[in-house]
């Protein structure tokens, strides 16, 4: 097996530690001996810990840093992210280079699935409801990026997050200096509430923007706090439409938008973008184990007639094999995985933490009658038999 990223990938993380993508899981040894203060970027994928890692992939063995890869592709999924990178970067030689860069953390939403380092609000809203030490979190920004310059012709693609990186103002200091640095292709990853149609207009370099889209109306606005949805779907649209701009979409799948996929597969089957990615959040209490028996049987029938939806759609067969493979997998996952007492308990606790504290309720996330039919038991105190 091989994999491009841990030839040309760079990816540096909240806490400016350089790693080869954005699912590789390191621990404080590696985060110690390869933060950006303390490498050569130029060399860097020349190190004995990358070179490690590269001969245990050719190998056949999966490095424990590659769990997340590993899952993915055991399911027979081909969008895990050595298999989009394998694609997306086949032409790649010499010292070609991808980076992956995340200059600050500020953010507008507090998505219910998203985590305190990616999103300042986030982060507030857990120290507000006490779930976490917010002190603990290494969240600084960057805000100077001169340190690329050396590498920055190499450059080939760019991955941009945030925070939100037309809101967060270091994300907004990187794509001007950007503008004046590079010319490589970019992708923003974006909640879609704010984009500077001027710098998209400027930019030399191509574009493509992933919005970031876990439902559809007024449920939207629960799921991913902070959302207009008219102003999202507006962005989406004009995106969509924009001859400089290659759309992308990622889909967060949990246990807040089981009910909701079909909505989106609606709205994305009669004009599919070029990529739309599943993901899944870390916490296991988000997850299919938390769901009550008794809810499953509903899931599991709108999931299918997704399914069934995507066979009949008319779009690239390897986005319609993922998709298909990806809603597959919760479904199986429905029928397989036990319910989970104590992580329906988290869920419960976490969803009335939340809630608590953004003055939000879950019955906003669904029509009265799902409501009814799913997420009614999370609103109250007993556990479904």
């Amino acid at each position: 097996m091989q994999c491009k990223f841990l030839d040309h990938g760079l990816a540096i993380s909240y806490d400016h530690v350089v790693k080869p993508c954005c699912e590789f899981e390191y621990d404080a040894d590696w985060s110690q001996q390869n933060h950006i203060s303390q490498i050569d970027l130029q060399t860097w994928h020349q190190s004995p810990q990358v070179i490690k890692i590269r001969n245990e992939l050719s190998s056949g063995t999966w490095p424990k840093q590659c769990r997340r890869c590993a899952n993915l592709e055991s399911q027979g999924r081909h969008d895990s992210t050595r298999g989009n990178g394998n694609q997306a970067y086949a032409d790649y030689t010499g010292k070609d280079i991808t980076l992956e860069i995340r200059p600050g953390s500020v953010c507008n939403f507090a998505c219910q699935t998203c985590w305190p380092e990616a999103s300042s609000r986030v982060a507030q809203f857990y120290h507000q409801a006490g779930i976490t030490n917010i002190q603990s979190l290494n969240t600084s920004s960057i805000s100077n990026f001169d340190f690329l310059l050396p590498i920055a012709g190499r450059i080939q693609n760019l991955v941009l997050l945030g925070g939100e990186p037309f809101y967060d103002p270091n994300c907004q200091k990187f794509l001007a200096w950007a503008e004046q640095n590079l010319q490589a292709t970019m992708n923003i990853f974006t909640n879609g509430s704010h984009v500077d149609w001027n710098w998209v207009n400027n930019y030399a370099g191509k574009i493509t923007m992933t919005f970031s889209i876990d439902a559809v109306g007024k449920p939207a606005e629960y799921v991913r706090f902070g959302t207009a949805w008219s102003v999202v779907h507006d962005n989406f649209v004009r995106a969509q439409h924009h001859p400089k701009i290659k759309l992308q979409m990622n889909v967060t799948v949990s246990i807040y938008n089981y009910h909701l996929i079909i909505d989106i597969i609606d709205m994305l089957v009669p004009n599919w973008p070029s990529v739309v990615n599943f993901g899944r959040p870390n916490e296991p209490y988000l997850g299919e184990a938390s769901v009550p028996e008794i809810n499953r049987p509903e899931l599991i029938k709108s999931l299918e007639n997704c399914v069934k939806k995507l066979f009949a759609a008319n779009i690239e067969s390897d986005q319609k094999y993922n998709a298909i493979k990806a809603i597959k997998s919760i479904v199986d996952n429905f029928r397989k995985i036990p319910f989970d007492p104590e992580l329906f308990e988290q869920i419960k606790q976490f969803i009335k933490s939340m809630d608590q504290v953004k003055r939000l309720d879950i019955r906003d996330s669904a029509t009265p009658v799902d409501f009814e039919k799913h997420y009614q038991c999370f609103s109250d105190h007993s556990i479904p038999e």
